[in-house]
Formats: structure tokens, C-alpha cells, sequence
């Protein structure tokens, strides 16, 4: 293998989402945002609503209950 190859950046496939008029029966933005938090407030590693990568649990100063999420590959949070 070549090491071009192995520069080549990581290419994830973020969700695509429509508008909640579209009725093609694509995700809507708020879906894909609900379930990323369906996920994270039940302690579960999420795909990243931005570029597809792992969006893991952020804990607050408790550190009982998520307070958002963070991702491990573009650092986009919620919350």
C-alpha cells in the first residue's frame, strides 16, 4: 500500500435530512438531533449528526446524568 493512500483524510457519511415538508420520508434536522439525544441521555455513544463520526456522552459537574455530547472526529458538541 502506498502512503498516499494512507494520507488521505477519513470520509464519513454525515445523516442527510429534508425539510419536514418534503414527505420524501428522509430524517428531518430534528429527528437526527432527537435521537442523538435519545442516545446520549441513555449513556450510549451516538453518530454525530455533523460528519457521521462517534459523538460520545459530556457529564456536567455531577457526573451523573449527560448534560450534551461531544465528537471524537470534528468536535462538534450539543448541549
Amino acid at each position: 500500500m502506498s502512503t498516499a493512500v494512507l494520507d488521505r483524510p477519513v470520509v464519513r457519511e454525515a445523516p442527510r435530512v429534508t425539510s419536514s415538508r418534503a414527505g420524501d420520508g428522509g430524517p428531518t434536522l430534528e429527528g437526527v438531533i432527537v435521537r442523538a439525544w435519545e442516545g446520549l441521555t441513555a449513556h450510549r455513544g451516538v453518530g454525530c449528526p455533523l460528519c457521521g463520526g462517534q459523538m460520545a456522552p459530556r457529564y456536567g459537574a455531577s457526573g451523573m446524568e449527560p448534560v450534551g455530547g461531544r465528537c471524537a472526529d470534528c468536535d462538534t458538541t450539543l448541549g
